[in-house]
């Protein structure tokens, strides 16, 4: 059954910082867990620093049209260059600090910083890094699409990285006049960079954020006389209480109280700054 649409929002690029401009969507928004944080982003230099996490995966996706790469480094010892087109993945579980840089400072870096949520029994688990080039993603491609397999599986392609959350995540350019019908989870959102598309015959065009219903399990996908690129976004709600704490995320109160402990104990690692 197609799902229907909930809400079509339109947005924009906005400057957050020198250097830094970004489109920022949120679950307390758009109730699209298990995404906590959906940010499409363009830096040329470095903003944030070394920074702890826990609870949560945060991944970068650097979208292959950036003209920079990202270095990532964190306190369990990765040292790894996201090329355009490549994906890093941290999942901080009970902790780590980490740092993300353009490898080459005034060169833009277009991508995407994507927060994925824990289910309370992996809220703990050991940290773990994963990189995946270029080269790696899994790539569909005919004379009407092309579909990188960030996450979960598309046909016979499956990503190179398992979180413990699973979701579906695609980077989808879909060419004119062409369409497209995509198995859907439970939550499911496309976020539309570039061109117009067609859903249920109401017209969307860049930048926009589209939501579903619940109920259904495919959304069609249709374009005019525009290529478009968008990313396809699903997965399975955890339905838990969740506790922000600014780079933390928990379950329960009682869970953050003794993160920031852990935190300020040094035991989430060091690193210093570039």
């Amino acid at each position: 059954m197609e799902k229907q649409i909930k809400k079509i929002t339109n947005k924009e690029l906005k400057p957050n910082a020198m250097g830094f401009s970004s489109v920022d969507m949120f679950q307390n928004e758009y109730d699209f867990e298990p995404f906590l944080v959906f940010t499409e982003f363009i830096m040329d230099r470095a903003i944030f620093g070394p920074h702890p996490h826990a609870g949560v995966s945060v991944m970068t996706y650097m979208m292959p049209d950036s003209k920079g790469s990202f270095l990532n480094r964190d306190s369990l010892g990765d040292h790894s260059i996201i090329e355009p087109g490549g994906i890093h993945i941290s999942q901080t579980g009970i902790g780590m600090t980490h740092d993300e840089v353009p490898t080459v400072q005034g060169i833009d870096c277009h991508g995407f910083q994507i927060w994925i949520n824990h289910a309370d029994q992996n809220r703990l688990v050991a940290p773990k890094s994963f990189h995946a080039f270029s080269k790696d993603v899994p790539e569909y491609d005919d004379e009407n699409l092309k579909l990188r397999v960030i996450q979960g599986a598309y046909k016979n392609l499956v990503s190179p990285i398992e979180l413990v959350t699973k979701t579906l995540l695609f980077d989808v350019t879909l060419k004119p006049n062409a369409s497209i019908e995509l198995e859907a989870k439970e939550m499911a959102f496309i976020y539309l960079m570039t061109g117009e598309i067609t859903i249920s015959d109401r017209k969307m065009g860049a930048i926009s954020m589209v939501t579903f219903e619940k109920s259904g399990d495919t959304i069609t996908v249709k374009t005019g006389n525009q290529t478009a690129n968008f990313m396809f976004v699903s997965g399975t709600p955890h339905n838990e209480p969740i506790v922000y704490g600014g780079p933390f995320v928990m379950t329960t109160h009682e869970q953050m109280i003794e993160t920031q402990k852990r935190a300020r104990r040094g035991e989430m690692g060091h690193l210093k700054p570039l």
